[in-house]
């Protein structure tokens, strides 16, 4: 049976609530309701989306990333602002920007060279790192009226999450299938 899966940063619930203080401030003003606006505790930093695999490879993965990221420290991070991304003329998102920091980038490196590992393909693309807050309804991407917020919010991460992701009209569902402890 296969499964969509990703693996993520958790981060914790005081840090959440903050970006969704930030999103009902925002929400606030778009008069228009051009963004669905997530749960909090749908919040979470993406280290690499895996797409649909076979249930049985999660174990694989989750033991192959529990022996990587063993010496792994608890990772730092710092928001700088909530954006509409990617940055262009159509974005399909609301999205909090994270810091591009070494410990976050060399995470995310390891991650995927664990996944890569275990015989998963992924895309190779530059990491962004963002939290997905909202989407943007797709006949308001060319006309959104929603500016850049500088926010300054940091917090600290413990735990690489193994998430499925179960699309349904409402959004996603996650379910955690494995929890990887950061030191």
């Amino acid at each position: 049976m296969k499964i969509r899966t990703f693996v993520s940063l958790e981060l914790p619930h005081t840090v959440r609530k903050k970006l969704s203080e930030h999103t009902e401030f925002i929400s606030g003003h778009d008069k228009l309701q051009q963004i669905r606006w997530l749960s909090k505790e749908n919040y979470h930093l993406t280290l690499a989306f895996l797409g649909n695999v076979d249930y049985v490879m999660v174990s694989s993965l989750q033991y192959a990333l529990e022996h990587k990221l063993c010496t792994t420290k608890a990772v730092p991070f710092k928001f700088s602002e909530i954006t509409p991304f990617p940055f262009s003329r159509s974005p399909k998102i609301a999205a909090a920007l994270l810091e591009r920091t070494d410990e976050l980038i060399q995470l995310q490196l390891n991650v995927a060279d664990c996944v890569r590992k275990i015989g998963i393909s992924i895309e190779r693309r530059r990491f962004t790192p963002h939290v997905t807050l909202g989407r943007l309804k797709s006949g308001s991407r060319k006309s959104l009226a929603f500016q850049p917020r500088q926010i300054n919010l940091e917090g600290v991460s413990k735990k690489v999450v193994i998430f499925q992701s179960e699309l349904n009209p409402q959004g996603a569902v996650y379910t955690a299938l494995g929890e990887i402890s950061l030191g």
